[in-house]
């Protein structure tokens, strides 16, 4: 499911990440796998930012989430559990950043 990049400015284009969690739920999915995101930036949020926020909801909404690290194989039967790999990649200085203008 599409969950980055965003702007409150693209909402025609892109989702936020709230609206990337409620569709499988509206679709009644397994588990969700957020791509178009980690890439490069294109928007003004962190490049990691999608990733902490869909994570963050999936687990108050209790669901599924699959992360697979870029280029990792993904079985449709038994998704990736989900390591927040990002995580090890981001500065810690960086990783408390959270853009306002991205965040709504």
């Amino acid at each position: 499911m599409e969950t980055g990049a965003y702007d409150k400015r693209w909402a025609y284009v892109h989702m936020q990440p709230e609206q990337t969690l409620q569709a499988p739920l509206d679709l009644r999915g397994r588990w969700l796998l957020p791509i178009h995101n980690g890439t490069f930036d294109l928007a003004m949020h962190a490049w990691q930012e999608p990733f902490e926020r869909v994570a963050e909801l999936a687990a108050m909404k209790n669901v599924a989430l699959t992360t697979p690290e870029m280029g990792e194989r993904v079985d449709l039967n038994a998704p990736h559990a989900g390591e927040a790999w990002w995580r090890k990649l981001v500065p810690v200085s960086h990783a408390e950043q959270t853009p306002a203008s991205a965040a709504q």
